[in-house]
């Protein structure tokens, strides 16, 4: 069942609710009132439980007919939607992560790998790192990621770009640093393919659009 369901069937057993609690208490009110015409010794007590059961049945039944008339007004998809759009609107809000990526250069030459099917990103090329944990810097973040992704130390040095992606389900902050290998061979523990390119070479992979910045950077900066 949908959230516009979930919301109308609760507002219909409020409705329910209301105006059975309405119903009783009017019926108690009589019967108070009653007791208290046929026993002519009774005490004022009687009455006053009258006036307040018949007090409560009447703000129950307005209430009643108060939801009643939500019910009906918000009968439509439409409407109901516009009851519950901030509570939607917080459950679909996208989620934005931060990450970083290393752009390892070496002779002319930039590293990247090539993910596998999985992900808004799946068989795109990229520069390997990942989300900066708790208490991480940038490059320590960097530097640990290249370390358990491709089993190699790198030195991490200014940031090349920071570019913003949005998918349908999250915003990713990109900071993409330039690196330098010290120790270690990559080796593959998450991609399915990695390549050392040139300039010409990049230009035959297939990156995120998102990542053209840094590749235009990278090829008059570095290349």
């Amino acid at each position: 069942m949908d959230e516009i369901a979930k919301r109308k069937k609760l507002i219909e057993k409020l409705w329910i609710v209301v105006g059975n609690t309405g119903i009783g208490a009017v019926v108690l009110g009589l019967i108070a009132l009653f007791i208290g015409l046929r026993n002519t010794n009774s005490s004022t007590l009687l009455y006053v439980f009258f006036w307040i059961f018949i007090a409560l049945g009447i703000i129950a039944l307005i209430g009643c007919v108060v939801a009643l008339i939500v019910c009906l007004k918000l009968g439509s998809k439409k409407a109901l939607r516009k009851l519950i759009e901030p509570e939607i609107a917080g459950k679909n809000k996208k989620r934005e992560v931060f990450v970083v990526a290393g752009a390892i250069i070496k002779d002319g030459y930039v590293f990247a790998a090539q993910r596998g099917n999985k992900g808004e990103t799946k068989f795109k090329w990229e520069f390997p790192g990942g989300k900066i944990e708790p208490g991480e810097t940038p490059e320590q973040a960097l530097a640990r990621e290249l370390l358990e992704e491709l089993k190699i130390k790198v030195k991490v040095y200014e940031r090349i770009t920071n570019i913003v992606d949005e998918y349908p389900t999250q915003i990713l902050h990109i900071d993409t640093y330039r690196c330098e290998l010290l120790e270690g061979t990559p080796t593959l523990t998450e991609h399915i393919n990695m390549a050392w390119s040139n300039k010409e070479e990049l230009d035959k992979l297939e990156f995120s659009k998102a990542d053209a910045p840094t590749l235009d950077k990278i090829k008059k900066l570095y290349l």
